[in-house]
Parts: C-alpha cells; structure tokens; sequence
C-alpha cells in the first residue's frame, strides 16, 4: 500500500503546480505528502488524508504503581499533544510533568498488557532505539507519531519508566479535536492531581490500596 508520486506530476496539494516545482521544495509540506502517499491505496485515499486537520490528543496520565508498591492515591497529570507529535516527545512530557529524571530506557504498550512485545514502542532518554536481538523487536517511539497510532476517545494504553525500578502509568484518550491556532505551546499539561513521589521512593505513597 503505497502510492509512488512523479516529480513531474501535478502536486497533490492541488494547486495545479507540478509536484517539483511546489511542494517537493518545502521539506515540512513534502513530508505530509510523503506520509500520507505511504498509507494509501488510492489518490483519493491520499486527498482525504491530506485534507484531515490535524487533531489534538487530551491524555490522563495516571501513576499506578512504583516497583512492586501501588500507589494509593490519585496522581495524574492530563496534557495535550498534536498528532504530528511522537511517542518520545509524549515520554519527554511525562518526565517533565511528573518530575521525573530522564535518564532511563521506557516503552509504550498499546495493548494495555504490560510487557507486550507486539504493541510495544520504546527508547532511551536521548529518543534512540532499543534493538536487542531478543524476541519481537519493538517499534520506535521516537519515529512514531500519535496520529500514527489510530487513537480513539477512551482508548487506554500503558506506558513504563526505567525497566527496573518499573514506574507504571496508564494512559487515558480522555478527548479528541481539531488543532486551532491558539494551540502552539503543545504539549501542555492542562490538569494535575495529587503530587507525585520522590522517583526513588517515598513510602507514604506505598499503600497498596486506593484511599
């Protein structure tokens, strides 16, 4: 499923330019072209995906547990990110959302089953790849972005910080839309509850039942 795009051919974007002498010379529009042209069977299918607005994604952020110690009561952070954004800049914004210190490898698990390779997209801090040879390899969070994803409203997925002390979040799609003009300092953290834990422990929060 890829349409293959001739530089002498009118540019998708319609404006009645051939491609190389329109959107071909501008690196972000070529791009979108690009994408989109991967993902489709048709030109009609490239058109619609072209034309889409960008959506906004409004994710709940909630820590679950630390290690093997649940956390007992609600602390999340709810932020707003662009499709165009990636796993990692999601990463990125959790880290700085609940303070943590960036400096372990993390994954996403879109299944919402921790640990499964299937649905998994991971990185280290500086956005790299983890390749180990082992089993299924993951994808690349930094390489994926969240329009990427096929996200619905009240999807949920998980996301896991530092593979051995095991900080545990889940992610909620509490909303959708369209991207307007006011929405330039993305992501954003629009909702905070409770105050996260010291990220090497902090036994008040250890409870192991909700309270």
């Amino acid at each position: 499923m890829m349409i293959k795009i001739e530089r002498n051919e009118k540019c998708p974007c319609d404006s009645g330019k051939k491609y190389k002498k329109c959107c071909y010379q501008d690196p972000e529009k070529n791009a979108e072209i690009l994408r989109a042209a991967a993902r489709s069977a048709t030109r009609e299918e490239m058109a619609a995906m072209l034309s889409s607005p960008l959506k906004v994604y409004r994710l709940k952020v909630k820590l679950l547990r630390m290690g093997m110690q649940e956390i007992g009561k609600e602390i999340s952070r709810t932020m707003e990110l662009t499709g165009r954004q990636t796993l990692y800049d999601l990463h990125l914004a959790i880290q700085d959302a609940f303070d943590w210190d960036n400096d372990h490898m993390f994954s996403f698990f879109m299944s919402g089953t921790l640990f499964d390779r299937e649905t998994e997209y991971s990185g280290d801090p500086l956005g790299g790849h983890i390749v180990t040879g082992l089993g299924v390899p993951t994808h690349p969070a930094s390489k994926t972005e969240l329009r990427d994803l096929d996200l619905s409203e009240d999807a949920r997925f998980l996301y896991l910080f530092d593979y051995g002390d095991e900080l545990v979040h889940e992610l909620l799609v509490a909303a959708m839309r369209d991207r307007n003009d006011d929405d330039r300092d993305l992501p954003m953290v629009v909702d905070e509850i409770g105050t996260p834990p010291d990220q090497y422990g902090d036994d008040e929060f250890y409870t192991g039942a909700a309270q």
